[in-house]
């Protein structure tokens, strides 16, 4: 199978997203918020690569240090990064979901940028990898965050909450759609449970259309993340009542340590496609402990398959203020049929048993 990276450079947290024929790709840098745009999903190399930031916060403000998982989102005629970040001093603990704005209906036009701090009505506690989704024409924000009052660490549940408007979210909505519950969501004992990296899901199948979120399970800092699935049961129902989300009782997507690499698939996001085209995905080629920084363990890729999925081990993050780099680089996988045509078959098959 052979490995051609899409990105010269590693790109933890990959979201891509397809506007009007051209692909938007978003990742964790750190200390800043950049854009890249390429008219194929296969290449973030060339010259013709365009790249901007998007924003980059002054050493020692607020908000300026862990900005992690920026998403583009194109709401309501406007263009916005919904990313979480932390404040100097107060490390980990103080993550929240914050945004930019863009004036220009062209999202590479750097000057048009603005931030404008927290998404107002979120309650004041640990919140990250914010989405946002379109649900019976309303939007919605799912996040994973602390339990509430709770500051332990130990727990990180899935939290969905209706939005006024893409900037003010009704903070009488939000409710808790999914907690770590299951063993496989707990393989440390039970000590530690986490849901996290929520991302929308729409698809034909078998008797008609899937919606639901895919998320992450266990540690991103571990060959042990999972993708988990959240079905919404539709009819009609409320998306705010926990009730109408049923959670697939075994793993949607996990590593095999007797197969070998890549490792730890999570934090995933879907581009639907029109052909058995391209799938972007990051893993890892070892098990075990991550790799140190400036190894070469990480690796993205693509395959065929039924979406543009993007798999993705997250930075190594201990969760408590201080980070340990990986290598993440984005790769091109080219073998059809091969290891990313069975995932996605393999995808589409549990997903209709679901």
């Amino acid at each position: 199978m052979s490995n051609i990276p899409i990105a010269d450079i590693d790109t933890p947290d990959p979201w891509m997203i397809r506007h009007n024929n051209t692909f938007y790709l978003t990742f964790t840098l750190g200390n800043r918020v950049e854009i890249w745009a390429s008219s194929s999903m296969e290449n973030f190399r060339s010259p013709q690569t365009q790249k901007i930031t998007a924003w980059q916060p002054s050493p020692g403000t607020p908000w300026s240090i862990d900005l992690w998982a920026p998403e583009l989102h194109y709401l309501h005629g406007t263009w916005y990064v919904y990313f979480c970040a932390a404040h100097p001093g107060h490390g980990n603990p103080s993550h929240r979901t914050v945004l930019l704005r863009s004036s220009s209906q062209d999202p590479m036009d750097s000057l048009a940028w603005s931030f404008l701090g927290p998404l107002h009505g979120l309650p004041d506690h640990w919140n990250i990898d914010a989405t946002v989704l379109r649900l019976r024409n309303k939007l919605y924000c799912c996040y994973s965050g602390w339990p509430l009052g709770d500051s332990s660490d130990t727990q990180q549940d899935l939290f969905l909450i209706e939005l006024a408007n893409p900037e003010h979210a009704l903070a009488h909505t939000l409710t808790c759609i999914s907690r770590a519950e299951l063993p496989w969501e707990r393989p440390d004992g039970g000590r530690r449970g986490v849901n996290e990296g929520p991302t929308w899901l729409s698809m034909s199948v078998c008797g008609g259309e899937f919606e639901g979120i895919v998320y992450s399970a266990n540690g991103s800092w571990t060959s042990d993340y999972t993708l988990g699935l959240l079905h919404y049961t539709g009819n009609g129902d409320d998306p705010l009542n926990p009730k109408s989300w049923r959670k697939r009782p075994t793993p949607l997507l996990k590593s095999c340590r007797d197969k070998g690499g890549p490792f730890g698939p999570g934090h995933a996001s879907f581009i639907p496609v029109v052909d058995e085209g391209p799938r972007k995905f990051d893993g890892r080629n070892e098990g075990g402990p991550l790799p140190a920084a400036g190894s070469s363990g990480w690796r993205s890729g693509r395959g065929g398959g039924m979406a543009g999925l993007q798999q993705q081990q997250q930075q190594q993050r201990d969760r408590k203020g201080h980070e340990e780099p990986t290598k993440h680089r984005s790769a091109d996988h080219q073998r059809p049929g091969g290891l990313l045509h069975e995932i996605g078959n393999m995808i589409r098959k549990k997903i209709n048993e679901f």
